[in-house]
């Protein structure tokens, strides 16, 4: 019966009859100062997932680096996070498309705040479109972001960790598709599994 109510129930708090035994939680699961001293690197962090990832991670006492293409944008969502977290967001520009912008964003990463502990590619990019109707440059804008720039991203984390025989966790944001295929999101699908592969 929770399944055959389709999946507004699971966006709502109380309308569910689990919902009496199980409450949805609302706040993180992780104990107060988890990742402190740690530091964490976010791609695409000004918006949406990074930025809900950046609010978790920094109020559980991470120093937080989030990239993307837009400073004005990681700049307001960095202040934003601060003043509600009380812990430095810092707002670093970077294309994670270009390889020297990578490894200029990761340079300075590691002068601002040290080198990363934690790593989220989640930078990414999607359109919806008819297979058939996508043309060369569609194919590559997708899979320049998602899948070459997670690449460039953690290949040059990965050379500086190794100059300082450090570990990291690296998280890449994916989707089922990845595995299964789907139509109207081709080159999301096929990006998003060179990710998992390479991760693997």
């Amino acid at each position: 019966q929770f399944f055959s109510r389709g999946p507004n129930v699971l966006h709502k708090d109380s309308s569910a009859p689990q919902a009496a035994f199980f409450s949805p939680l609302q706040k993180v699961m992780l104990p107060p100062n988890t990742f402190q001293g740690k530091v964490a690197f976010i791609t695409g962090g000004g918006t949406g997932l990074g930025k809900g990832m950046t609010t978790a991670l920094s109020s559980l006492g991470a120093k937080c680096v989030i990239a993307s293409r837009k400073l004005d944008v990681l700049k307001g969502t960095a202040d934003e996070i601060s003043s509600k977290t009380g812990n430095k967001v810092h707002a670093i520009q970077c294309d994670v498309r270009d390889p020297v912008s990578v490894k200029n964003a990761v340079a300075e990463t590691i002068q601002v705040a040290g080198h990363p502990d934690v790593v989220i590619n989640n930078a990414a990019g999607n359109f919806i479109a008819p297979s058939e109707r996508l043309s060369a440059n569609a194919w590559k804008a997708i899979t320049d972001i998602v899948l070459n720039g997670t690449a460039f991203v953690t290949l040059e984390i990965g050379r500086e960790l190794i100059k300082v025989q450090k570990g990291a966790a690296f998280l890449a944001i994916t989707t089922v598709y990845a595995e299964s295929g789907s139509g109207f999101v081709l080159p999301s699908a096929s990006a998003k599994a060179g990710v998992e592969a390479m991760s693997k």
